[in-house]
Parts: structure tokens; sequence; C-alpha cells
């Protein structure tokens, strides 16, 4: 009697453990599939965040203790990038684009750089850019592929072109700049009449050539 309510217990207690253990199994797998299906989600969700972002280059860095991290690289510009020049007329309404390599000054340069140099270059602009004249100078876009930028210009916007007066004696024509000459001549002031001295030692603005070939063959007849 007494082994047969030992076999009766322990049937019970072996079924109990096989249902316990039987509970423990679904539930593992339960949360284990709860755990693959909230993965699969913030796996989803992270490439539609960052499907339409851009790349951001970054350089590798290791520390003197063998440690590694990455440090953002700004855009610069290279040799290979394709670099755009557009020429505008404004007073024809014309536009002339050349497929150009990129000049040598501006190799190695970050955006903000190139933005920099186009403020230096309109604050004292070549002689040259001022006769055809440059009214604006713009970065039109800054890529890693590509540097597109834009001049506009306006003759009619160019007050004069040059400047004539009397130097060491002579009938000197300089440039708009004021600074550089643009010709020396064999014209004596002492020659020219009292009109004229005066003028030229106030000088004498000319806005073409043409202007300024009437003028000075005036001072040779």
């Amino acid at each position: 009697m007494k082994l047969k309510k030992a076999s009766i217990y322990l049937l019970s207690f072996t079924t109990l453990c096989i249902v316990f253990s039987a509970c423990y199994y679904m539930s593992y797998l339960h949360a284990l599939n709860n755990f693959n299906q909230k993965a699969i989600e913030q796996k989803d969700l992270l490439l539609t965040l960052t499907k339409n972002v851009s790349p951001t280059p970054v350089a590798i860095v290791e520390g003197a203790d063998d440690s590694v991290s990455t440090i953002q690289v700004e855009t610069t510009v290279q040799p290979n990038m394709k670099y755009t020049l557009e020429n505008y007329d404004m007073k024809s309404n014309t536009s002339e684009t050349e497929e150009l390599n990129p000049p040598a000054y501006m190799i190695g340069l970050t955006r903000e750089e190139i933005l920099q140099y186009i403020d230096d270059y309109m604050s004292d602009m070549p002689l040259s850019e001022y006769n055809k004249g440059l009214i604006s100078y713009e970065l039109v876009s800054f890529s890693e592929k590509e540097i597109k930028i834009k001049k506009s210009y306006n003759e009619d916007f160019v007050p004069f072109r040059f400047y004539v007066v009397v130097k060491d004696g002579y009938v000197v024509v300089f440039n708009s700049d004021l600074k550089s000459v643009y010709s020396y001549t064999h014209i004596l002031a002492k020659d020219l009449p009292e009109e004229d001295r005066i003028s030229l030692s106030q000088g004498i603005y000319v806005n073409s050539l043409d202007e300024l070939y009437a003028l000075l063959e005036s001072y040779s007849s």
C-alpha cells in the first residue's frame, strides 16, 4: 500500500514538472518572438531615417592607447572635381558656360573659404574685371563632385575706363584704378593751351578707347 502511494506521489510530481517545464518553454518562445519582432521594427525605422541622408566623410584616428575614434572631415576642392564657370552678360542677357579643371588657387579650399575668397576678390577686383563691368561673383553650388561659379557683367555700370593727367611734365594715361599706367605719351603739357593744362591738372575721366584717342589726337594737332 505504501509503495502504491509513493508511486502516485512520484507520478504526480513528474507530471507537475513536465507541465511547469512546458509552460516555461512556451513563455520563453513568446518572449523571444516579441524581442525579434521589436528588433526588426527598430531596424526598419533606422533604415527609413537614414535612407535619404548622404554619408559624411570620416577619418579614423588611432590614439596613443590604441583606441580608435572617428572625426568628420569637411569637403574640400579636389583636382578631379567638375568645375563649371558661367559668365553672364546682363546687357545682352546671354551666358557662356565652360567646364574646366578647378583653378589651382581653389584646390584644398572648403566652401566657407571659397566664399571668403569671393568676398576678397570683389573688394579688390583686377582691373580687367572692373573694365568688363563685373557686378557679381557667386558660388552657385558646392558638393563633393561639382563646383559651379557664376560671374555677372554689365559694361554700362563701369563709370569710366581711363584717367588722363600730367605727370613729370608729360600727358600720362592711367587705368581706371588710378594706380596702373595705361600709356605714357610724348605730349608735353607746356605745349598745350592753358585751358587744356587746367583740365589735365584736375584730371580727365575717359569712358572709351575712341574717346581717349580723340582726346590725345586733339593735343597732338
